[in-house]
């Protein structure tokens, strides 16, 4: 007990063990701050821990390391839902998918334990309670887009109904993740020092109400939109026998509901490839525009004979009836949908042979889907930024296609995941995406979650999961754009470039690295 007290006073014990030990239990408690418990204090008991581990720190190699540790326990249970769907649909052995599990989550842990290293080489303690934020805030950038990119587990993302949700729209989920490690390092700073000014930055947090209380965009019209949860087993989707029931359902709940503007359907909702599709989905396009109804629809695309890339697949969306257009999925799931260095690795273990998993990436330059909507015999039409599954998580890519966009759709298939932590993640982060481009967005999967959600980032109507259902509401068509999506990350790069150009020259005057009691 006494090398705990003495590891909490001063960051340093001798017991080697210890500090590992606290540092994975605290990042395995990071998660509980997300969804779907967003118990968001815990988050900020788990990363206190973290920044008076990395104050402490008085090597590279001790900051690699205590960095590491946290995060590994961060990623091992936060993404230890992938365990399902290497196990109970890929077929990967229960131990080999745990080890395969805990391997990726020591492999993410590398990416922040390299750049907190890479901060004590350079800085040291210079400014501390601004430098440790910064490049909290750093590591969550790069890990967004380094090999395909991994934008889950933020430290903003918590923070969905705090306070801190006001500046979702301004500086997005990397700028609350900022700002909730900054928060921390300043108390911490301001009682290492004795001195109550640096407790200022915590006047962010009322600064975020107050921004919840301004609306960025406006109502510009309403559609009146359902979204179909087939719930057909994953086991038996692709099955060619469930081709036509599959099928017929959609058809069945659809026409159910042709006094929608828009019926969803989710990802991959036809197990067949659309130009095998196509003559169904015409007929049933016909119907749609006789009664006005827009069909948007997750099927696989292929290139037909004769093209470049003939045979070659896309994951993609799209509408039909009364609305029109196709996208290609940009950002494809390592070994979901793609599979690096797929010559080397494919036949070693079934997870790596699953179906429809050789797409192609979509261009960036895609245009938007349109929607026409009759109303009093006047035709409106309305853009909608579409996303597949997983590019949901990524906030760069969703503000710059909403900027022209009346609505938001997102389409999935989380069944991969059964009733894991995964599915729970995946929606919250939509919601964090309505937020801060103060856009509704309607979403449709396979199992659940299907749900619609307000600019504010709430859920206004979802349907249960693991449940045949349709899900209906009306939908607001919004216009205008939050200074996320007019300004990005400019205003984070900086602050940052503000903070590591001061603390750079600190290290110049004063020597590198500081004393770790010298504050």
């Amino acid at each position: 007990m006494s090398q705990l007290f003495t590891y909490l006073h001063t960051g340093q014990s001798q017991q080697r063990w210890l500090s590992p030990l606290l540092l994975w239990l605290a990042g395995a408690l990071f998660p509980v701050a997300l969804a779907p418990l967003l118990w968001w204090p815990v988050g900020l008991l788990s990363i206190a821990v973290f920044v008076h581990a990395i104050w402490h720190s008085q090597s590279v190699k001790q900051a690699f390391w205590r960095t590491w540790w946290f995060s590994f326990g961060k990623f091992a249970t936060g993404v230890s839902w992938i365990y399902v769907s290497m196990h109970d649909h890929g077929g990967t052995p229960a131990i080999l998918a745990t080890l395969l599990v805990g391997l990726f989550a020591a492999f993410l842990a590398t990416f922040p334990a390299s750049w907190f290293a890479l901060r004590q080489k350079v800085f040291g303690q210079h400014l501390a309670w601004l430098t440790i934020a910064v490049f909290w805030f750093l590591h969550e950038w790069f890990r967004s887009w380094f090999m395909t990119g991994f934008p889950w587990l933020f430290a903003g993302d918590a923070h969905l109904f705090s306070w801190l949700a006001g500046w979702a729209p301004v500086i997005g989920s990397y700028g609350i993740s900022l700002i909730v490690v900054l928060s921390l390092s300043a108390t911490y700073q301001a009682w290492q020092t004795r001195q109550p000014a640096y407790l200022l930055v915590l006047l962010l947090w009322p600064a975020g109400w107050l921004l919840q209380q301004q609306e960025w965009t406006e109502a510009t019209g309403e559609l009146k939109v359902a979204a179909v949860q087939g719930n057909i087993p994953q086991d038996r989707k692709w099955l060619p026998e469930m081709v036509t029931p599959t099928i017929e359902q959609y058809y069945s709940a659809t026409r159910e509901h042709w006094d929608a503007d828009l019926v969803l359907w989710p990802e991959t909702a036809v197990t067949m490839l659309l130009d095998q599709f196509q003559p169904y989905l015409d007929a049933f396009s016909r119907e749609a525009q006789k009664h006005h109804t827009t069909l948007i629809t997750g099927v696989p695309y292929r290139y037909p004979r004769g093209t470049e890339l003939a045979g070659e697949y896309h994951n993609s969306v799209v509408a039909s009836g009364n609305g029109e257009g196709i996208y290609h999925k940009q950002q494809l799931v390592p070994f979901g949908e793609f599979v690096p260095l797929e010559d080397q690795i494919r036949g070693l273990i079934p997870f790596f042979d699953l179906q429809m998993s050789s797409f192609l990436h979509g261009r960036p330059d895609q245009p938007l889907l349109k929607v026409s909507q009759r109303r009093d015999n006047q035709d409106q039409l309305y853009l909608i930024a579409p996303y597949i599954c997983y590019e949901i998580a990524y906030p760069q890519l969703v503000s710059q296609m909403a900027r022209q966009a009346d609505l938001l759709i997102t389409v999935s298939n989380d069944a991969w995941f059964g009733d894991s932590l995964g599915p729970k993640q995946h929606m919250a982060l939509a919601q964090m995406r309505a937020l801060e481009t103060g856009r509704f967005l309607l979403r449709a999967t396979n199992t659940g979650i299907t749900a619609l959600v307000n600019h504010k980032g709430e859920i206004i109507t979802r349907l249960a999961t693991e449940q045949r259902a349709t899900l209906t509401g009306s939908a607001e068509m919004r216009q205008g754009q939050t200074p996320y999506m007019r300004f990005g990350l400019w205003p984070l790069w900086l602050f940052s470039g503000l903070v590591l150009s001061v603390a750079g020259v600190q290290v110049v005057r004063r020597g590198r690295p500081a004393p770790v009691a010298n504050f």
